[in-house]
């Protein structure tokens, strides 16, 4: 009996053995799949990266195509009228000339979505709308922040609602505006003088 005790107690390590190659096996096989799915859901990401990245390309080169016609178009008129040019040509007349051009650009803008803004001399500034270049003086207190000349068209921006880029403009000021404080801030710098005072 001790005898056939020995020999399955012996066996049993054998057994065990067994057990855990074939458990190891199963893993190795399992991590090697996993590998193997891995590498094809990379692949995939990898092509449907490249998809898109086309797939963008395509769409810029469809919306600046318009753009880009424009810009052709206007290239060669320059290049027309530059050999075109008369050898007597008044002020007046190349004048209009460049406003020829600067108004088949503004037609290109517009197909963009961007229109010129002009502001009317006169009317108030706005830090929002304009950008003052330079300050001259108003000959009268009703013309303190308001527009005396443009320098500059704006630009806004139909997509956006709101003006993308500020007219450039020289603004009125009324000299007297400055020096003459409102009550409020008067009445403020005695509080604290008298507080100075109080203080001493």
């Amino acid at each position: 009996m001790a005898s056939n005790d020995d020999t399955e107690q012996s066996g049993r390590p054998d057994d065990r053995l067994a057990e855990l190659v074939a458990i190891t096996g199963e893993l190795v096989e399992q991590t090697r799949a996993h590998h193997v799915r891995a590498a094809a859901r990379e692949k995939v990401i990898d092509n449907l990266h490249e998809e898109v990245q086309r797939l963008r390309v395509g769409e810029q080169a469809l919306l600046l195509r318009p753009l880009v016609v424009d810009l052709q178009t206007l290239r060669n008129d320059l290049l027309r009228q530059a050999r075109t040019v008369p050898e007597q040509l008044s002020a007046r007349q190349a004048a209009d000339l460049l406003e020829s051009f600067a108004l088949s650009v503004e037609q290109t803008l517009e197909r963009c979505g961007c229109t010129p803004v002009r502001p009317e001399p006169g009317t108030p500034f706005s830090a929002r709308d304009h950008r003052a270049v330079k300050v001259v003086a108003a000959a009268s207190a009703e013309e303190d922040s308001t527009i005396a000349e443009v320098v500059a068209d704006g630009y806004h921006d139909a997509n956006l609602g709101r003006v993308t880029s500020p007219a450039r403009v020289h603004v009125r000021k009324w000299p007297g505006a400055a020096a003459e404080d409102p009550p409020e801030r008067a009445g403020n710098g005695a509080t604290q003088q008298e507080k100075g005072e109080e203080g001493v």
